[in-house]
């Protein structure tokens, strides 16, 4: 037995410290909380574990987030009670503060949703606790925050010298190599044309910068340095991702026009090389000047294909600021990145979660209103947890169930602890000591990537059921009973994901490629050039984030994928469409650009395969691209020369004044 000890402490050396660590940091928020005499000192021992984060960054960026969202949420749940002593009123006003901040909370993005979120449910928790105790409605209030700051400076002391501090070296490499990846398809696209293997690299490519993206918001966090250099990361993505549409473009159209032409395959086959040591500049670390190379490639490139030749130019600007990793680049007086970058906002959803969580805390809560159920406000409080903080999950209702089965385990547990080793206990050592084997379980369990979501809750709701700190006496049926209802308001939140306003990958995903058709549609009616970078860049962002959702949730994500990049291509068809015809070009512009569309709001609107609609609208766009071209080569060529002639003959100079891409 002592061997087989032995071993399972070798083996989980590493979890078992961590988990250690966490314990202290939870029982000493606790004494902590409970020598300062604050109302529910157990809030701090919650804290204490909720801001436990795998880097030193997201540790105090979470802590302040959390922080400000509580002192919101706080001082709303005052107001509120110092304005009704009416549950149905209360009721009400809960519905429409969770609604505003739910809906807010899923317009933004990383840690400030965070903050709407805390400030939601926070209202909730201080509402019914002061409700349910009215002499101590300030006290609580002030005592939640308190609390809250104590969590945060315990744990903070306790485990921030053992948290790894955020460094962007890994994200420096990340995009080194994608940008490296990027510049070789373009090499291996110049000279072979768009084939099925580059087809399936731009997928690739695509579905790494999407990864890279959603890193932004952790890499940067607790890092003014970091976060000054994420805008030109970010400008680099854009950069990307333009490059992926204007070389789709390309290959489409050399694919067209080649007719194995000895001069052109030299061309291609020279330049195809220059891509290559730039790309292998980039894969190396210690390659200092690697954007030189990049530099003159682009500038022979920009020589015959002029808008890639942009492209690559913006890559090599937007390169610079990333690998000098400098943070005073980005500074107040720094120059704005080439690309822009504009974050999508699906109002859509937000609208749908604001709509779901003002039904769901109304039906609750006008139900305890009415009913006047003794245990309603805990019921309360538990739905106003769950249907606020997970509300911005891809997959809420997954998260909620396992989260109902923690909760069902925490609070089992924390009656039977309550009743069998804390009855008639009101000395706070002895109950923190009660408490400490269950709370070093759970957080061991936390610490083990299958059993986290549903161990932090059962955690949680362990230390909420128990109370520890509270020298009060309860039956041991009114305590199950709480248990019951605080387990119902999470089964609550997860029938209202589930059906009432339902929401999961599938419909996130079709939402985002509506409102790509929709970026689309506003890019063809726009005029205004500013007005058309700005649709295109949040078009960009909306892709990414198709990209990386589909990738996780669906079994074909890779027709989806195909979908995105079919997407940027089409708005830079659009784009130079438009431009082609404000030039005089006879290629009926606006026609094709109208079926193309047309037939992108059918699918949308029968349900169809958006992304399938997307693959197939982009080839007539391509085709009027590249007919405008000709026709236009044709009509200003000298001497009778054939399109052809000029395109795989000598006179490659026309080609760079009047090639579209």
């Amino acid at each position: 037995m002592s061997g087989v000890i032995r071993r399972f402490i070798d083996q989980h050396w590493p979890h078992l410290v961590s988990a250690g660590r966490g314990t202290a940091a939870a029982l000493a928020a606790l004494a902590v909380a409970v020598h300062l005499k604050l109302e529910n000192p157990y809030w701090a021992a919650m804290t204490a574990l909720i801001v436990i984060q795998p880097t030193r960054g997201l540790l105090f960026e979470k802590s302040f987030y959390r922080l400000v969202g509580t002192v919101i949420g706080s001082a709303a749940g005052l107001l509120l009670l110092l304005s009704t002593d009416s549950p149905l009123v209360l009721a009400m006003a809960l519905s429409f503060w969770v609604a505003a901040c739910v809906g807010v909370g899923n317009l933004l993005y990383g840690l400030r949703s965070y903050a709407f979120m805390m400030a939601a449910c926070t209202c909730v928790v201080v509402a019914m606790s002061a409700y349910q105790n009215p002499p101590h409605l300030v006290g609580i209030a002030f005592g939640r925050v308190a609390c809250i700051v104590v969590g945060i400076i315990v744990s903070t002391a306790v485990t921030a010298l053992f948290t790894p501090r955020q460094s962007g070296d890994g994200l420096e490499s990340r995009l080194r190599r994608i940008a490296a990846d990027s510049i070789a398809w373009l090499a291996l696209l110049l000279r072979q044309g768009r084939v099925y293997a580059l087809a399936r690299r731009e997928q690739d490519i695509l579905i790494g910068i999407a990864e890279v993206e959603e890193l932004l918001d952790a890499a940067g966090a607790g890092s003014l340095r970091l976060k000054k250099q994420k805008r030109h990361t970010q400008g680099l993505i854009a950069a990307l991702l333009s490059l992926l549409a204007v070389g789709r473009l390309a290959g489409e159209g050399l694919s067209r026009h080649d007719d194995g032409d000895r001069r052109q395959d030299c061309w291609r086959d020279q330049l195809g090389r220059r891509l290559d040591e730039a790309a292998r500049g980039l894969e190396s670390p210690t390659t200092v000047n690697c954007t030189a190379e990049m530099a003159a490639a682009a500038a022979e490139v920009q020589t015959h294909l002029p808008l890639l030749g942009e492209s690559l130019n913006d890559i090599v600007a937007s390169l610079r600021p990333v690998l000098a990793g400098d943070g005073t680049m980005a500074g107040p007086f720094a120059p704005q990145p080439a690309n822009l970058f504009i974050h999508h906002r699906d109002w859509r959803e937000a609208r749908r979660a604001a709509l779901r969580a003002f039904g769901t805390i109304w039906v609750v809560g006008g139900t305890w209103a009415l009913t006047g159920w003794a245990k309603g406000p805990l019921m309360l409080m538990a739905i106003g947890i769950m249907i606020s903080i997970f509300s911005t999950k891809e997959h809420p209702a997954h998260f909620v169930g396992q989260i109902f089965c923690g909760a069902a385990i925490g609070s089992a547990a924390a009656v039977v602890c309550r009743v069998a080793l804390l009855a008639g206990v009101t000395d706070p050592l002895v109950m923190g000591a009660a408490i400490a084997p269950f709370v070093l379980l759970g957080v061991l369990a936390m610490s083990y990537r299958r059993t986290a979501i549903g161990a932090t809750d059962a955690t949680l709701f362990f230390i909420f059921v128990t109370q520890p700190g509270v020298p009060i006496a309860v039956l041991p049926a009114d305590l199950a009973l709480g248990a019951v209802a605080m387990i119902m308001g999470v089964g609550s939140a997860w029938i209202a994901y589930r059906y009432l306003v339902p929401i999961n990958p599938a419909i996130r995903l079709r939402s985002l490629l509506k409102a790509i058709v929709d970026d689309l549609r506003l890019l063809a009616a726009a005029e205004a050039p500013v007005a058309k970078e700005r649709l295109r860049a949040r078009m960009h962002h909306r892709v990414m984030r198709m990209a990386s959702m589909a990738t996780r949730y669906d079994a074909d994500h890779l027709a989806v994928v195909e979908g995105g990049l079919a997407a940027l291509a089409m708005g830079k068809c659009i784009v130079r469409l438009q431009a082609s015809r404000e030039q005089g070009g006879r290629t009926p512009v606006a026609g094709v650009i109208r079926e193309a569309l047309h037939a992108l709001a059918d699918s949308a609107r029968r349900g169809e395969n958006i992304a399938l609609a997307l693959t197939t609208a982009s080839t007539p766009l391509y085709a009027a691209l590249w007919q405008g071209f000709s026709e236009g080569g044709h009509a200003e060529g000298q001497h009778g020369e054939s399109v052809r002639h000029r395109i795989n003959g000598t006179c490659w100079e026309d080609l760079s004044v009047r090639c579209p891409v």
